[in-house]
């Protein structure tokens, strides 16, 4: 066989999994369909949980803004959380994406760059992969080649509209000074602008990422949406891009035969603020761990990955998108939670920080949810819009 393992794509998940393979020695292949550095539609703020699960250090030319916590706007309301360390750190996915590259490259992975997954087949012990430019054979694939993955549509079903998210996202240049100004160090986030959504401001180096998301199945017009929130901002962007996220917390297979998913790929984002990057990267972490033990003949890796998927991604995301459906159906429940009580914002930026998680801030909630609801049904939680 050429390899042992073949990853398609690298983005977070992909690099992070072959960065895992290369070192542990296997032969390892990523494959990634545009060459680096390359566009990617984000709005680039990498959570501390993420780069805890990613466990390396980024360079500091990598990290264009540290966020130290959330200023939330709902209709007229806006509540601010400020936290002592950062909740987010700011980065172009282009640079990011293209060091995760580089890192599996120095690990011992083989990089092909403009060379995507076309088809591939299993047989007996062995999967063949073909792209344009070749075939190659390898022990096991990893589709991590996004939500329309090309790997994925031979593992699960397609994501149906109403288990993902349309967004479009833009660049706003800005001075720093006016960022600064305007931002002050926190994530602008701008709730009922979409379904089961939101409108964001992230601050970067000279420049602001602008974007909405809702809920697909109910998000009628995006690009009007998203014009109307971007001319609201006096923030008007030329060229915005479209792209789909798959909500995470939704049971769905992520293994087949020899094939492992991860990523956007598998569904593994965060659908109560859409971020992605922490579940691509743990997933890729985990299909990496799972390879390797595989082909060293330590488990069953198909069904070791599947149950770790299930346990400590799947379950975190469940309780995220049961509390995204809650507050979508009622809104001024959520401004009783989050507006009228600042610690439960403080708790839940806990999260992003990688300091806590879904579970131990719904075991918070949960004996304090009937006094919210009281609060939303006599009044005393903020009107809404």
């Amino acid at each position: 066989m050429d390899y042992d393992v073949i990853i398609a794509g690298a983005g977070p998940a992909g690099s992070t999994c072959a960065r895992i393979c290369a070192k542990a020695g296997l032969r390892t292949l990523l494959l990634e369909r545009e060459t680096f550095p390359r566009p990617k539609p984000c709005g680039g703020a990498l959570s501390g949980r993420a780069l805890a699960h990613l466990g390396l250090s980024l360079p500091s030319d990598l990290i264009e803004r540290e966020c130290f916590g959330v200023r939330v706007h709902y209709g007229k309301h806006v509540v601010e959380a400020r936290r002592d360390l950062p909740v987010a750190f700011m980065v172009s996915r282009e640079k990011f994406d293209h060091y995760l590259a580089r890192q599996a490259v120095e690990a011992g992975a083989g990089l092909h760059e403009g060379e995507a997954v076309r088809e591939f087949s299993v047989q007996g012990d062995r999967v063949t992969v073909g792209t344009e430019q070749g075939r190659y054979e390898a022990r096991c694939l990893v589709g991590a080649d996004g939500a329309n993955s090309i790997v994925g549509r031979t593992v699960r079903p397609m994501f149906p509209r109403d288990e993902i998210a349309a967004a479009i996202v833009g660049s706003f240049r800005m001075n720093d000074r006016e960022i600064d100004e305007r931002l002050d160090g926190l994530l602008d986030l701008y709730f009922g602008v979409a379904p089961l959504g939101y409108g964001w401001i992230f601050p970067h180096k000279g420049y602001c990422t602008v974007g909405v998301l809702g809920q697909a199945s109910e998000f009628d017009s995006p690009p009007k949406v998203f014009n109307e929130f971007t001319a609201s901002q006096g923030m008007a962007v030329d060229r915005p891009q479209g792209h789909t996220i798959p909500w995470g917390g939704i049971p769905r297979r992520v293994a087949g035969k020899r094939v492992l998913l991860a990523g956007d790929a598998a569904g593994f984002a965060d659908p109560f603020h859409g971020e992605g990057m922490a579940g691509a990267v743990l997933s890729g972490k985990l299909a990496g761990q799972a390879v390797v033990d595989g082909i060293r003949g330590k488990k069953d890796p198909l069904s070791w990955y599947a149950a770790e998927c299930d346990r400590v991604i799947v379950g975190e995301m469940g309780i995220a998108l049961q509390m995204a459906e809650m507050l979508g159906k009622y809104p001024k429940l959520f401004l009783a939670i989050f507006f009228s009580d600042r610690l439960a914002l403080d708790k839940y930026l806990d999260i992003a920080a990688g300091r806590s998680d879904y579970r131990h801030f719904r075991k918070w909630l949960l004996p304090r949810l009937p006094g919210y609801i009281v609060k939303m049904l006599v009044g005393k939680a903020p009107a809404g819009t």
